[in-house]
């Protein structure tokens, strides 16, 4: 009876633990880039971040991810924000809001460091990508020491 006593004791303080250290990773914040922005130094202890990229969807273009070392990133999250209406009553059709992408770096990329491109093109899916716009991405991650 002590000995199940136990277990469940231990399995409540693991448990709790979890949610404690799950609820710091979410208060961190993820650093944000823009697209005029080239490149950028992820660290360890920060591995993710996200690359913010103007969009119209209402029009049919969409960003999509064409090259990327699954290797070294992860592609976490994908997602449109519509611009803000300064009135809820007024619908900003056709306005163009920010697609954003989260990436997360893998621990094997912080093993040397690295140079990490990631290229995104802007097109409409039915389209050719020939003269798509686009945007690479160059991360540098630095090796770890000792």
């Amino acid at each position: 009876m002590k000995n199940k006593i136990v277990l469940v004791l231990m399995a409540c303080l693991l448990l709790s633990m979890n949610f404690v250290f799950a609820a710091s990773d979410a208060n961190k914040t993820i650093p944000v880039y823009m697209e005029n922005t080239k490149n950028i130094s992820v660290t360890e202890k920060q591995p993710m971040f996200s690359f913010r990229l103007k969009s119209n969807p209402t029009t049919g273009y969409s960003w999509f991810l064409r090259e990327y070392n699954a290797n070294f990133i992860t592609p976490v999250k994908h997602d449109f924000q519509a611009p803000e209406r300064k009135l809820p009553e007024i619908k900003l059709m056709g306005a163009s809001g920010y697609e954003t992408w989260t990436f997360l770096v893998k621990p094997a990329a912080f093993q040397v460091p690295q140079q990490i491109k990631i290229r995104l093109i802007y097109m409409r899916p039915w389209e050719s990508d020939d003269s798509a716009k686009q945007v690479v991405l160059s991360i540098a991650t630095e090796g770890r020491k000792g």
